[in-house]
This record gives C-alpha cells, structure tokens and sequence, in this order.
C-alpha cells in the first residue's frame, strides 16, 4: 500500500517534468495571481494600519458648564466612560487649556498673556476612542450628560475614517477571491491539458481496474506541486518587493511620508503569515483546482 502511494506522488512529479513547458507557463500566471493576491492583501494590511493610526488619533473635547463641581466633574467623567468604545478621558483645566492654545499659536500665543488672570475658557474633558464607527451617536450621548456644554469632535474625518476601512476590506476580499477563482482556473486547465494527453494510458489503467483514487492521486501531486512551487516565488518576490517600497518611503522627507510611515506594518510581522498562506493557499488551489476539473475530464 505503502509503495503504491509513493509510486503515484513519483508518477505526480514525473507528469511535471514531463509537462514542463505548460508547467513553467502555468507556474508564471500563477506567481503573476499570487504576487497581486499578496499585493492586494498587503494593501488591505496597510490601509487599515494607517487607518487606525489615524484612528487613535481622533479626539473629542467636552466642554464643562462653568459652575460643575468636582463631584459633577468626576460623574461626567464616569458618564462619557459608560458611552461605550472610550480609549481614554483626560481632564483639561481652563487654565493648561490657555497655556496650550498659547503654545499652538507660536508668539502670537503671546496676545493672550492678559487672558490668564481672566480665563473665559471652560473646563473640560479630551476624550479618545476605541472606535470611531459610532462617533457621531456617541457624541450625541455625551452632549446629553447634565453638565456638558457642547462636544467639539471632527465627525466628518471619522465617516471617512470608518469608509476608508470598509472599502480596504471588501476591495481586499473581491479582489483576493476573483485572482484565486482565476488561479483554480489556471490549475485546472492545466490538469486538463495532463489528462488528455495521457487518455491512453488513463482507460488502460481503468481497464485493468485501477480505482478513481489511483488514477487522480498523480494529478493531485502535480496541481499541489505547481501551487506550492508558484507560492514559494510569489513569497520570495514579495518579500523582496516589499522591503525595497518600505526603504523607499522611509528614505522620503515629507511630511506626508512620515504620517505613512508610522502606520506602514513591518515585512516581520506578517512574514510567517504570508508564508502560510503562499504555500497552504498555493497547495490548495492546486487540489481544488485538480478536484474541481479533473472528475469531469477524467472518464469514470
């Protein structure tokens, strides 16, 4: 038994060899699949990074009525934390909120110096988020705490935030999902191609009562082969490819680049990842794209 079964994955490798010049042409459409797969998956990665780096840094400010108490203060404290999907909650006192705003504005800050003594602005709190999906149903919530004046939260950057995150993902999953339907295309034509050749042979082993399992089982080896070997160089151009764009961006001075920077996920991370899913997926579109096309060309 033991013999038959290394007998058929010799006879798999051996249809390869034989089938060269398809399997080289078959290997090359696939690496081109699997290198946009990669592309589109390491795209999604990045987006949502960059995403939730810019994420973590939306805030809100909550301005306090002038005459709260500590005891109002630290309720509206606990009442925003019971909102839900609240990062952190900061307190703000009218007097750093002044020094602040004279920091930002530079030595024009400097206008403002008379304003210490007689400090109009109120209290209040900075509030960061967890997720900003909600943003503007949690700002509502807060506005309607006894205590808050009004609520100061860049709503509109957070609609676009959240959209950015779900047009990364379904684009990644479309995209991802047409390439691996072409690849199981190209794995299955190949086969196909295998099985035609090698017809004669094929109803001579049917003849002499070879099993549907025994006669597939090359044709498997072959397809998870082509996948595996496909996988392994879309890993090795990938990795390549990625780490030349990310000295590139890194090498760049703008400011733009560096907001990039920060939210661009290292090749370490995600390298073992990659790597599994090159060489699993790789010998999974070589068996199912077997499977899904040699019952039909294959004569039971």
């Amino acid at each position: 038994m033991l013999n038959s079964f290394f007998y058929l994955v010799k006879q798999g490798f051996k249809n390869l060899w034989n089938n060269r010049l398809m399997s080289l042409a078959s290997i090359g459409v696939l690496v081109s699949c699997m290198l946009l797969i990669g592309a589109a998956a390491l795209l999604a990665v990045n987006v949502s990074s960059v995403v939730d780096e810019l994420e973590d840094q939306s805030e809100a400010i909550v301005y306090l009525d002038d005459n709260t108490t500590e005891d109002d203060q630290a309720r509206i404290r606990k009442a925003i934390i019971a909102t839900g999907k609240i990062s952190t909650v900061e307190f703000v006192p009218k007097g750093e909120a002044l020094s602040e705003m004279m920091s930002a504005m530079g030595d024009e800050g400097l206008l403002f110096e008379a304003y210490k003594e007689d400090n109009n602005l109120p209290d209040s709190y900075r509030v960061t988020f967890d997720d900003v999906s909600d943003l503007e149903s949690t700002v509502a919530a807060i506005e309607n705490i006894d205590g808050v004046l009004s609520v100061s939260a860049m709503t509109e950057v957070a609609n676009v935030i959240t959209g950015l995150k779900k047009m990364a993902y379904v684009g990644g999953v479309v995209i991802i999902g047409l390439l691996i339907a072409v690849s199981l295309m190209i794995v299955g034509n190949t086969i196909k191609i295998t099985v035609f050749s090698r017809r004669r042979e094929v109803n001579i082993m049917k003849y002499v009562g070879a099993t549907n399992g025994f006669i597939r089982l090359p044709f498997i080896v072959e397809g998870m082969s082509l996948g595996v070997i496909s996988g392994a160089i879309s890993y090795g151009l990938i990795y390549f490819g990625y780490e030349y764009f990310t000295k590139w961006v890194l090498s760049q001075k703008s400011e733009w680049f560096s907001m990039l920077v920060s939210g661009i996920v290292p090749f370490a991370a995600i390298s073992n990842y990659l790597l599994l899913g090159f060489l699993g997926g790789g010998a999974l579109i070589g068996i199912f794209g077997c499977v899904a096309f040699i019952g039909k060309h294959l004569k039971v």
